[in-house]
């Protein structure tokens, strides 16, 4: 479902109709031409207010009003004088060192055919499920856009998509987005380089086989809802960066079809934030089949931690690890015996790792600091903490092979 509560799927059939394309002719204003439907119906001669013609076309929606524009001459002058008008208001505001934001669908199918080298497409703000034909034909060199607020066709994506095919970098997608809609967007692109989605709840995840092997960074809000992205570094090194939220276990099982990517593509940054639902089981098993994975933070309350970081002993590479608790400190409880031994354990089978941040209470950071001092680690690691926790911590004498940072 669109987060307005409208449903965006649309039909697999995605051969384009008469109706689900609108012609260069429909958003110009060149002369008719003679013959055809026009003369069939000709006003020419029928005194009408081109005013009130104007101010009744202008209330039609955008795409019916391009068509209305077919009926004959006067109604042709009157939408042209529509688009003309409507080009006066944008140059007005631009003279005047306003900013032009595009406000409704016509000032943006104006843009956007007086710019088809246009860069950047976003949903107007004034209006909401602007129907994607509007432009699909128009855009050739789009590098960034939000498909989020538009009415989306899976022919029309499959056109906006080949036409921008080697110039896209950044798509955002609405939520609750389709398979069929995401497949036919994702086939064609050679370019993208990020990717945020929120797929449904029913989604195969038949969609992920087509990532582009340009893509860098992937970000997904589970459940069809829509999230800010998560934050995460990306290090000069980052091959695929996955960032998850409200995930589920159908959800991490089918990423871990990324694991099959060839070696110079595969997911080396991994976050995933505010799961409560998946269970330990899911989350091992993704863990444990990305075995390139260099920078990991999870918060995902209620998984076993033990279970989650025995997964972790197959990535030989990880340097990073961040453990996160989004309850506050207080409420946090105490770690057992076997989860902080679980802790020094995965210390010494990651050889590569370099920082381990831990958002937790001073009791928890200081139990794992004193198994990390007690265990033979081979080479010196990061213990990163709260600063909350700062007055309450003891921090181990220098010379150690664990070094105390303290974050905000």
């Amino acid at each position: 479902m669109h987060p307005d509560g409208k449903d965006v799927t649309t039909p697999t059939d995605d051969a384009p109709s008469k109706s689900d394309v609108i012609k260069s002719d429909d958003v110009t204003t060149e002369e008719a031409p003679t013959g055809g439907d026009l003369n069939k119906t000709d006003f020419s001669e029928i005194n009408i207010n081109l005013d009130a013609l104007k101010a009744v076309l202008s209330r039609m929606d955008c795409r019916e009003m391009f068509r209305a524009r077919r009926v004959c001459r006067s109604w042709r002058s009157a939408v042209d004088g529509i688009l003309d008008d409507c080009r006066r208001e944008i140059a007005d505001r631009s003279a005047r060192g306003f900013s032009t934001p595009t406000m409704t669908s016509l000032q943006l199918v104006v843009r956007v055919k007086d710019q088809p080298d246009m860069t950047s497409l976003k949903a107007p703000i004034a209006e909401t499920y602007t129907d994607i034909r509007l432009v699909a034909d128009s855009c050739h060199a789009l590098q960034t856009a939000d498909l989020r607020g538009f009415k989306l066709r899976v022919s029309a994506l499959r056109r906006l998509a080949r036409a921008n095919a080697s110039s896209l970098r950044e798509l955002t997608l609405p939520a609750g987005i389709g398979d069929c809609q995401l497949e036919a967007l994702l086939e064609p692109l050679e370019a993208l380089g990020r990717l945020y989605v929120s797929p449904p709840v029913d989604s195969t995840g038949e969609w992920l086989r087509l990532l582009p092997k340009s893509l860098k960074t992937l970000e997904i809000t589970g459940s069809g809802m829509t999230r800010s992205p998560v934050s995460f570094y990306e290090y000069f090194y980052s091959k695929l960066s996955v960032g998850v939220q409200l995930a589920t276990d159908k959800l991490l099982d089918q990423l871990s079809v990324l694991s099959n990517r060839q070696p110079d593509y595969q997911v080396t940054h991994l976050v995933i934030l505010e799961s409560p639902s998946v269970t330990p089981g899911a989350l091992a098993r993704l863990l444990a089949s990305f075995t390139s994975l260099k920078w990991v933070k999870l918060g995902v309350v209620g998984a076993t931690l033990e279970t989650t970081l025995a997964a972790l002993h197959g990535c030989s590479g990880l340097e990073v690890l961040y453990l996160t608790d989004p309850r506050p400190l207080t409420d946090i409880p105490a770690l057992t015996e076997s989860e902080v031994a679980a802790v020094s354990r995965m210390a010494v089978t990651c050889r590569k790792l370099e920082e381990l941040c831990l958002t937790s209470s001073a009791v928890n950071c200081q139990a794992v600091l004193t198994a990390l001092l007690k265990t033979y680690l081979g080479r010196t690691i990061g213990l990163y903490v709260p600063r909350a926790v700062g007055r309450e911590f003891r921090e181990p004498p220098e010379g150690y092979n664990v070094y105390v940072r303290y974050f905000n």
